[in-house]
């Protein structure tokens, strides 16, 4: 599954080969990650496969329990609940704040970070797609200006947009383009610095968003 990395690349390489065997389906969602597997088959120290480890786990790409080790991340329809509650509450939080915060970089990125979104959603491109929404949302997350709120997001949320790349290339294309559209409000009411539209949008977005995630979720079998 995986092929022998030179020492002087460790931590990214290994983070890197393990991230795209999640995401091709040669690692399956819960998967059990062993660590001195991993590092037999990757050549590699302990320590470098679990600095590897750590920075897939801060992504969302996997997750470690007490008791029962660590996985691949698999979401189960009540955890797409939690998560997508505590979106409502603090992603909408953050939009608002966002709008009250974003200076004209801020925005020029996020106008730009838009762009990318809709051009992956006409190309088709799935996984792309997934990449860009996430890096817009987190985007407007650090645009907030709220490092804690930021931190509290990346652990809630990060984890849904890792899983939703695992199952990404079963999206009907034309879904990608409605979702890319339905960011357009959200980035205009930040661009007109309107902190209650932005948190009243996003509140009326998500509910849009997780009814799609119930039905990939249902479907999937999760």
């Amino acid at each position: 599954m995986f092929t022998k990395v030179k020492s002087d690349t460790l931590r990214t390489r290994i983070a890197q080969q393990i991230r795209d065997a999640i995401l091709s389906g040669a690692l399956k969602e819960g998967s059990k990650l062993v660590e001195r597997n991993l590092a037999g088959e990757l050549g590699a120290s302990l320590t470098a496969v679990r600095e590897g480890l750590i920075e897939l786990e801060w992504e969302g790409f996997i997750v470690k329990k007490k008791m029962s080790g660590t996985h691949v991340v698999r979401l189960s329809l009540t955890d797409v609940e939690k998560i997508f509650r505590v979106r409502e509450v603090l992603e909408s939080m953050a939009f608002a704040e966002a709008a009250v915060n974003a200076t004209d970089s801020a925005i020029d990125g996020l106008e730009r970070g838009y762009t990318e979104m809709i051009d992956a959603a006409r190309n088709k491109d799935a996984r792309l797609y997934n990449q860009k929404d996430m890096r817009w949302h987190q985007a407007v997350w650090q645009t907030s200006n709220n490092d804690f709120m930021v931190a509290a997001l990346r652990r809630a949320v990060l984890p849904y947009f890792s899983y939703t790349a695992i199952r990404i290339e079963a999206v009907d294309p034309f879904v990608l383009y409605q979702d890319a559209s339905e960011h357009y409000p959200l980035l205009q009411a930040i661009k007109a610095h309107d902190a209650e539209s932005a948190r009243r949008l996003f509140t009326e977005k998500i509910q849009n968003w997780v009814a799609l995630a119930r039905v990939e979720i249902s479907r999937g079998g999760g």
